[in-house]
């Protein structure tokens, strides 16, 4: 048997490569960073127990997706304060310019509820994404007068799914 070494060197990478990862990079630095700023955050959530409120929020659920299903324990109503949120990343991070920085604030909205259901899964909540309803006609019920848009609803319960 014969054996030889043979010495195994990384390529070094291209510069195109380098400038990807250090965009990556700093967008994800950015989106994890885009967190509250002495307690205000673009994320709010609200937890809905009323039977008044949860009524209000079944009438903006699409039929279908109501379907027979019984009304849950409590909803979970994400919003998201966009302009709050671009101002916030444009604050801290110059580096990014204002059409990356609006992407960047889209996904750290789109991140909101799989933070939510990690959490609630912790704490012994099961939690279902209702994927038809009527987004503005609970913003005009929640909050009609601020900047939030609803991006995601949640029917809430104690146990697992």
């Amino acid at each position: 048997m014969t054996a030889q070494v043979i010495p195994l060197v990384d390529p070094a990478p291209s510069e195109e490569d380098r400038e990807a990862l250090r965009d990556a990079i700093t967008e994800l630095h950015a989106l994890i960073t885009l967190d509250p700023i002495l307690g205000v955050s673009a994320v709010r959530v609200y937890f809905v127990v009323n039977p008044t409120a949860k009524a209000r929020i079944a009438a903006s659920i699409d039929p279908a997706d109501l379907g027979r299903r019984r009304t849950p324990s409590a909803y979970a109503l994400v919003a998201y304060d966009f302009p709050f949120a671009l101002h916030q990343l444009q604050a801290t991070s110059s580096q990014l310019a204002t059409e990356r920085a609006k992407e960047v604030v889209c996904r750290s909205a789109g991140l909101q509820g799989e933070a939510l259901r990690a959490a609630a899964e912790v704490t012994g909540l099961s939690m279902r994404a209702v994927s038809a309803f009527d987004a503005g006609a609970l913003k005009s019920v929640f909050f009609p007068s601020t900047q939030e848009t609803v991006i995601q609803l949640f029917r809430l319960e104690l146990g697992q799914p």
